[in-house]
């Protein structure tokens, strides 16, 4: 029978407090047993951690975000300024499910060279942060503004709201706009209109707003992957200790 440990024995064994244990449950790092409101956790799950063999690729890559952690700040970016939001990894690969996705952006990759004009905005974007920059375009031709994450010195990835309109735009422009993009993807152009009327366009006050709210969100994800490489340290530092007895 397996012998099971508390999250306080775990705690004191990883020299980590409780939040970082339950995160670490959370983002799928630890697996336990809840047994009524407390979690448990066996001996081989422990060992599995301190063996450091048979750790899921995720936790061992540095450029992986803990997905769960990540998405759940992203939602709340979402539900408290009411903008779309995702995250993309340094390669501009897509790394959360998009918050409040906008209708445009959905219409956009139901067609496969949409989908493919998204992924190379994204590298865009991905190039452009290199450079310092923190508002993007994307080959659609909508706004995004963006903030860097970063984790030991090295940017990770981009934390990203939008799409908006930074300027109103002008009705023959909402046309020839979604003529353009209707022809390229094959898409029906009035769809496509409709979805381009309903893009916000940002009043001043949110346009100075956007510049810090993004920022706040990648720091929040940033302290998640500093948690992270601290743990990961530790635990290695363990098992080669573990390793020479």
């Amino acid at each position: 029978m397996q012998n099971f440990l508390t999250s306080k024995q775990v705690q004191d064994l990883f020299k980590i407090d409780r939040i970082t244990v339950y995160r670490m449950v959370q983002d799928g790092r630890l697996k336990g047993i809840k047994i009524g409101n407390q979690w448990r956790f066996t001996e081989s799950e422990i060992e599995r951690l301190l063996s450091g063999v048979s750790l899921p690729e995720e936790v061992e890559s540095e450029s992986v975000f803990p997905t769960h952690c990540v998405q759940t700040i992203q939602n709340l970016y979402s539900s408290v300024t009411h903008f779309n939001a995702f995250v993309i990894d340094q390669n501009g690969e897509l790394v959360t499910r998009k918050s409040r996705d906008a209708a445009f952006c959905k219409l956009i990759q139901l067609s496969s060279s949409g989908k493919s004009a998204c992924s190379e905005s994204w590298k865009d974007f991905i190039e452009s942060s290199k450079a310092g920059k923190t508002n993007f375009v994307c080959r659609a031709g909508l706004s995004y503004v963006g903030a860097p994450i970063f984790s030991q010195k090295r940017m990770q990835g981009l934390f990203i709201s939008g799409p908006f309109f930074f300027e109103s735009p002008l009705p023959e422009e909402l046309e020839k706009q979604s003529q353009i993009l209707a022809e390229a993807h094959h898409l029906d152009q009035s769809e496509l209109q409709i979805a381009l009327q309903q893009v916000p366009v940002l009043s001043k006050e949110q346009r100075e707003n956007l510049s810090d709210q993004p920022s706040a969100a990648a720091q929040a994800i940033e302290s998640i992957l500093t948690e992270r490489s601290v743990f990961m340290d530790r635990l290695q530092q363990i098992a080669s200790l573990t390793q020479n007895i």
